[in-house]
Parts: C-alpha cells; structure tokens; sequence
C-alpha cells in the first residue's frame, strides 16, 4: 500500500502548483498520518523538498529527483 500512496502523493505534487501544496495534500482515503508518513519517507529519500527536518512544513514541493520518480509513473 506504501508503494501505491507514495505513487498518488508524487502524481499530485507533479500536476500542483509551481509553488506546491499545503495541507490539501493531506486529503487521501487512507488518512492524513499515512499521508504525512508517506511524505516524511519520501522527504528522507531526497524526492521532496524539506526546509525543516522532522516537521513537515508546506508548501510540500518535488525535488527534481522526485520529478523524475513522479513522471516514471506516468503512462507513456
């Protein structure tokens, strides 16, 4: 399920804003502590921009690594 979320949270931060997303990226079925689990995981991994370690802080914006992971699950 991991795999999957982390799948929607880089597709919704690839067609955001310039600037990125607030608290709306926390909107997902599965619950706003998954959904800031999944982004911490992919802020360690370097797929997310991180002003602060440990908190999360909005906007929440792709790293160009996470471009790149993003558009990977993009159909071609």
């Amino acid at each position: 399920m991991q795999s999957e979320l982390e799948k929607v949270v880089l597709t919704r931060l690839l067609h955001a804003h310039p600037q990125g997303l607030g608290n709306e990226i926390l909107d997902d079925h599965r619950g706003a502590e998954q959904v800031e689990l999944c982004i911490k995981n992919l802020r360690e991994r370097g797929l997310i921009h991180s002003p602060e370690e440990g908190k999360l802080v909005y906007p929440v914006k792709l790293s160009s690594a996470g471009v790149e992971a993003a558009k990977a699950f993009e159909p071609q």
